[in-house]
């Protein structure tokens, strides 16, 4: 099945940290966020991965998803954010995994950098206006 494989391949130098109690409670941080987002709107299963820098990282990362896959890999480095921005980060990833849209200068949520000290109620209204 190609989500299975997919959702353990790593992309940008990154390798996918070992699932142990430090590890499940990272993944845990995004899990939460997700389960907020689909209070929102309608989601399917999102596959959830924590990566970290192995020494061959190419690009740093928050995160990345494969699009339309339904997959998320967060870097570990990232989910030291606060709650709003981390869940900001999460909601940013969902849209690519879920809808398979891109990243847009313009926009508030779909911006390719991170911003920090976001607006929750901003960040919630964009959130949902990708899945009407």
């Amino acid at each position: 099945m190609k989500t299975r494989k997919l959702k353990n391949t790593t992309s940008y130098g990154y390798k996918k940290m070992k699932m142990d109690d430090d590890t499940y409670k990272l993944r845990r941080k995004v899990i939460d966020c997700i389960y907020k987002a689909k209070k929102l709107v309608d989601l399917p299963r999102i596959e959830v991965r924590i990566v970290e820098d192995c020494g061959k990282v190419k690009k740093v990362v928050c995160g990345y998803a494969y699009l339309n896959s339904n997959i998320v890999h967060i870097n570990k480095d990232y989910l030291k954010l606060s709650e709003v921005d981390l869940y900001g980060l999460v909601l940013h990833e969902i849209v690519h995994a879920v809808t398979g849209f891109g990243h847009d200068d313009d926009c508030y949520l779909m911006n390719p950098y991170l911003k920090k000290g976001r607006d929750l109620n901003k960040t919630e209204d964009t959130f949902k206006k990708y899945f009407k």
